[in-house]
């Protein structure tokens, strides 16, 4: 009988124990959880703040496109000019034809600055990085954009592959839409404004993306 009573004993205070570390446990889940939320919440905030950064410098580049296969060297003068004469002005002549704009402007009161992305690299295969301009204004920027197509100069005329001509976005917003691209379940993605659009194969539906920090699984559903 002794016997008997020493193990109710011993079970009472293993079940004791065993209680005690269920309650430790929710507590510990409880705060594991509260962290989860917190966690969550802070993650948020920092993509949110990424996006307010990444549309503040697209912003800046509302102004400006990027054109690719411009020929030229690491010691070239007077690349404003040259691009002006050789590949803008004939688009902003359709443009004016087209009445996207009122005058052809000139060079003076067209470009604000140009400059080479990069170096140029060792090696005739090697494509010359490609050049940033920044217009005056947004309005000569879409006149660009928009008549760009039939007439941006052919190579013949620039002595160099095919000029492209695209607007000039950020990193990230550049990763995403090559991603997109990439991704074998969109038929085409372009931007409009810094803002990446793209239409699957299975929509057909032209779609804004909200983020470009989503995942493509999460922009394509």
């Amino acid at each position: 009988m002794d016997l008997l009573i020493g193990e109710v004993a011993k079970l009472r205070e293993a079940t004791a124990e065993i209680v005690s570390l269920v309650g430790r446990v929710n507590v510990i889940e409880t705060k594991m959880s509260a962290q989860d939320s917190v966690i969550a919440s802070l993650v948020q905030e920092v993509k949110m703040l990424k996006e307010h950064v990444n549309e503040r410098e697209q912003y800046d580049k509302l102004t400006a496109v990027r054109i690719f296969n411009v020929p030229g060297s690491d010691s070239e003068t007077g690349l404003a000019v040259n691009i002006y004469d050789t590949i803008l002005k004939p688009i902003l002549a359709a443009a004016k034809q087209k009445g996207d704009l009122a005058t052809l402007p000139q060079v003076g009161t067209t470009i604000v600055e140009v400059y080479r992305a990069g170096k140029f690299a060792q090696g005739s295969n090697k494509p010359p990085p490609p050049v940033i301009v920044k217009f005056t204004n947004s309005v000569i920027r879409m006149a660009i954009l928009r008549n760009k197509r039939n007439n941006t100069p052919p190579p013949s005329e620039v002595g160099a592959k095919r000029i492209i001509i695209v607007e000039d976005l950020t990193p990230a917003t550049h990763r995403k839409l090559r991603d997109l691209l990439e991704d074998d379940r969109v038929e085409k993605a372009w931007t409009i404004s810094g803002h990446i659009w793209y239409v699957s194969k299975k929509s057909k539906t032209p779609v804004k993306v909200k983020s470009i920090y989503d995942t493509t699984n999460a922009i394509l559903g």
